[in-house]
């Protein structure tokens, strides 16, 4: 037996592929990389995707001008709601500019301000690497069927700064052309960090208030954790794979009957090799499998926000009824022409399906679906 649908009531983004849902699509459909160099620290040369129209006050945290500018967009919470917040480093910025001081706590900076704002509801932090937005889903979805609250607000966030491009850099996973990343493509050869914001207000409820009804629904959520490595994925992709079909299962699913796959997709030659792999076990025997995309090509790595914004612009995809292009794509792996393309594909029904991998071998996916 399926568990019941969680509905989608509102839906927000803001990243370097646009500040609102419009500006997105237009990047998205063009299979534009707005790649630059941050100015408000010392990017050393690498590109990154930034949120152009933010402008925090002086003095001010980045991620915390990013939370208001997204926080103003989203309805008000009720008493029997509650939040769920997904980061990797909260307001980061905040250590790089007081290096000499009390070392600030990043996180609960970013989690007291959400609190603030939202002073009725018990907000829960979600912090699962850059499986973090997909986590706070499906923790959102479990508590909504749990009868634990009423509505559930999933906000997922991050920056970009000094602190984490310096990790990635030293981990050797961002790309060394320093300008553009690459998905699925024959010549990837890392990644390129980017910063966003992404919200999905939830419920079991189908009553939205308006004619319009739920933007879409959340069939079925899942996670794992491989343990191949500290930071690698198992190559075999053999533990996502499995998770993959319970998670089809869950949601009374079989593989041919997703429409489209939203991929972790980094650039980085670990993660695509392995994410590949996975797909190709889950779709063994398969002629025509379904369209894969990552939006890392348009908008960077923006960590513990991906999962959130990869529902949020696939809501917009399955409105369209088409993936579009996969930025960066020049030549497809060895393996990925099945799977990927640099130009705008049908999807052949209106269900997509949505991985992230996070460092320590987590896993996620998650079923989603438009609205009829």
């Amino acid at each position: 037996m399926t568990a019941a649908l969680v509905h989608i009531h509102h839906a927000e983004a803001i990243s370097a592929a646009g500040d609102d849902l419009a500006a997105a699509r237009a990047t998205f459909a063009a299979g534009a990389q707005p790649f630059v160099v941050p100015t408000h620290f010392a990017a050393r040369g690498v590109h990154h995707g930034l949120c152009t129209a933010l402008q925090p006050a002086p003095g001010e945290s980045r991620a915390i001008a990013l939370l208001k500018r997204l926080l103003a967009r989203l309805p008000a919470l009720g008493d029997d709601d509650a939040v769920f917040l997904a980061t990797t480093v909260g307001a980061i910025d905040c250590l790089e500019q007081n290096a000499s001081g009390p070392t600030p706590d990043c996180i609960g900076i970013l989690l007291d301000a959400v609190q603030r704002h939202f002073p009725r509801c018990p907000v829960t932090l979600v912090a699962a690497a850059c499986a973090s937005g997909q986590s706070a889903t499906a923790a959102a979805m479990r508590a909504l069927r749990g009868g634990r609250c009423r509505r559930a607000l999933v906000i997922g966030i991050d920056i970009c700064s000094e602190f984490v491009t310096s990790g990635f850099v030293s981990l050797g996973a961002v790309s060394r052309t320093l300008t553009v990343t690459r998905p699925y493509d024959a010549k990837r050869d890392g990644l390129l960090l980017g910063e966003g914001a992404g919200a999905l207000l939830l419920s079991l409820d189908t009553d939205t208030g308006t004619a319009a009804g739920p933007l879409g629904a959340l069939l079925a959520a899942g996670e794992s954790c491989d343990a191949a490595h500290i930071t690698a994925p198992n190559l075999a992709g053999e533990q996502l794979a499995a998770l993959i079909t319970r998670t089809l299962q869950r949601a009374g699913l079989r593989p041919e009957q997703l429409g489209g796959i939203i991929g972790h997709g980094t650039g980085t030659i670990h993660n695509d090799q392995s994410e590949l792999a996975a797909l190709d076990l889950v779709f063994a025997g398969q002629g025509a499998c379904p369209p894969l995309l990552s939006i890392k090509g348009n908008t960077g790595h923006t960590l513990a926000a991906t999962g959130v914004l990869q529902i949020v612009y696939g809501l917009d995809f399955l409105r369209q009824g088409q993936l579009p292009p996969q930025a960066g794509l020049l030549q497809p792996a060895a393996g990925a022409e099945r799977w990927v393309a640099a130009k705008t594909r049908p999807l052949r029904c209106p269900r997509l399906l949505s991985l992230n991998v996070g460092f320590g071998g987590l896993n996620s996916a998650l079923i989603l679906e438009g609205r009829a």
